[in-house]
């Protein structure tokens, strides 16, 4: 695998931490580049290294050491991929800061599974929409941590805190099965303990509420049965290592335009949002009501309102959609614009631009990425697609492109194995700590470092250990006739 990288015109580091079983802080590494080999993106987890530290210096001496060790070209990084946590991401004295100083090509990417994530987080901007998730979490606790009260509502998921998707399945059963729920902590308010009638008469009083109510529906509305369509396929892309960036941002930008559609025919949305409130109030037993207001109010909503729909449309529903909308466009804005010109090498793109355009942007990756002769390689390559009779190039996926320009469009070809070697997703390097669960357990907790990593690369590898078995069993035994150590049996 080493060696494969070593040829590879670029690569990244991809890197993220976790603890094992023992407490120790294990930093998982690996590299993302396009083998030339197998014609194909590879992402490889290359092991683990144990943290003495938590801070910047200490994690990025970490990965520059484990890196020399392997004895790849640092010139040939081209970006790092990590998690959007401030030691990782900070640009002040921070690990990719740091980093930059040894990898000059080494752009920061944020995780694009993080940022997904954060897109959804983001709503929670909406104080009822935050409160909702809460109470909605405080009650399916309440109901889960006694086997007594589970006789009283449906078993329901707990909210995961890192995956959204699981997290709005989990809401998507509390509003399906909300009837039973009020049922439930209205029986458990009358009867049990003290503390049990309490909290249920206290979080059947939060979910009566009829701010309550609208904001559950909006989640269901808009989120689960709207957007989680959409932005399913978008993480899942996302966690893959063969991830095609451009159909991808032009996936984020169809989402993003389709919510700003729904922005401009709120009115339209909102009664089927009345709708669903209306219903679950008549299984509720309970009276839809404006929310109080004042003349001078900082806390809460204040919309005037002739009606309930209007209320809610002007201080949930609407600032709803304009917070997925800000967020999208912030977190998936073309950043890196070396990298991103990049994709303009593209048939789709390159044959839309005209030649001075063309020639300033090539201009810059030639400096960045030190390509002589990109320019006019990319005006050529652009006249090589127009004249091409083809009309479906959205299909054309960009290690077609690397073998298309092979022959005649070397520095092209060198410009789209950048590309492919750019980190979107740091998900295989997160994959890596399941694998770090299985080995180290409870039972073997004091594990030293090279026994763990020669463990947890036996299982990531285990394909490429079955296409090499003999070299490797014999590679094996052979070290181990080196060892001085030998005990003999009687």
């Amino acid at each position: 695998m080493v060696d494969n990288n070593r040829v590879a015109s670029a690569f990244s580091i991809l890197a993220d931490k976790s603890a094992d079983i023992s407490g120790k802080e294990q930093l998982a590494i690996g590299l993302r580049y396009y083998d030339q080999k197998e014609k194909n993106v590879k992402e490889e987890f290359m092991g683990f290294v144990e943290l003495e530290k938590m801070d910047a210096q200490t994690i990025a001496a970490e990965i520059n050491r484990f890196i020399n060790t392997l004895n790849i070209d640092a010139n040939k990084c081209v970006g790092q991929g990590y998690d959007g946590c401030a030691t990782m991401a900070g640009k002040d004295g921070e690990v990719q800061k740091i980093l930059r100083e040894t990898y000059k090509k080494g752009l920061y990417f944020h995780c694009a599974c993080h940022r997904l994530n954060l897109v959804v987080n983001d709503l929670n901007n909406v104080s009822e929409i935050r409160n909702c998730i809460g109470t909605v979490k405080d009650t399916i606790n309440f109901f889960r941590e006694s086997v007594l009260r589970q006789r009283y509502a449906p078993k329901i998921p707990l909210l995961c805190e890192t995956r959204w998707s699981h997290k709005y399945q989990s809401i998507s059963m509390f509003k399906k099965y909300f009837a039973q729920i009020a049922e439930g902590l209205e029986k458990l308010s009358r009867e049990g303990n003290s503390a049990t009638r309490k909290v249920a008469f206290q979080l059947l009083s939060a979910v009566s509420q009829t701010t309550f109510i609208f904001a559950l529906c909006i989640i269901a509305l808009c989120i689960i049965d709207k957007y989680n369509s959409m932005l399913q396929p978008v993480a899942n892309i996302l966690q893959s290592k063969t991830l095609d960036i451009l159909r991808c941002a032009e996936h984020i930008e169809t989402i993003t335009t389709a919510v700003a559609e729904h922005r401009r025919s709120a009115e339209e949305g909102s009664e089927d949002l009345i709708k669903s409130a209306e219903k679950i109030a008549t299984a509720l037993n309970i009276d839809l009501r404006l929310p109080r207001t004042a003349s001078r109010q900082q806390h809460r909503a204040n919309q005037p309102a002739a009606s309930l729909s209007e209320y809610f449309r002007r201080s949930l529903y609407v600032p709803y959609l304009d917070s997925l909308s800000s967020s999208l466009e912030a977190r998936f804005s073309r950043q890196h614009s070396p990298a991103f010109t990049l994709s303009l090498l593209h048939p789709t793109q390159i044959i839309k631009i005209t030649v001075p355009k063309l020639q300033k942007c090539m201009e810059e990756v030639s400096d960045f990425y030190e390509l002589e002769g990109i320019t006019s390689e990319a005006e050529l390559w652009r006249t090589f697609w127009i004249n091409k009779q083809q009309q479906d190039f959205e299909n054309i996926e960009i290690a077609e492109l690397i073998q298309e320009a092979d022959s005649f469009y070397p520095k092209v070809k060198i410009a789209l194995e950048i590309l492919l070697a750019m980190p979107y997703s740091t998900a295989t390097i997160e994959r890596s700590f399941s694998t770090l669960r299985r080995v180290k357990t409870w039972l073997r907790s004091t594990m030293t470092e090279d026994r763990l990593n020669g463990l947890c690369m036996l299982s990531v590898h285990r394909e490429f250990v079955k296409s090499m078995s003999d070299s490797f069993t014999e590679g094996i035994l052979n070290r181990f006739a080196e060892d001085p150590r030998k005990l003999l049996l009687k």
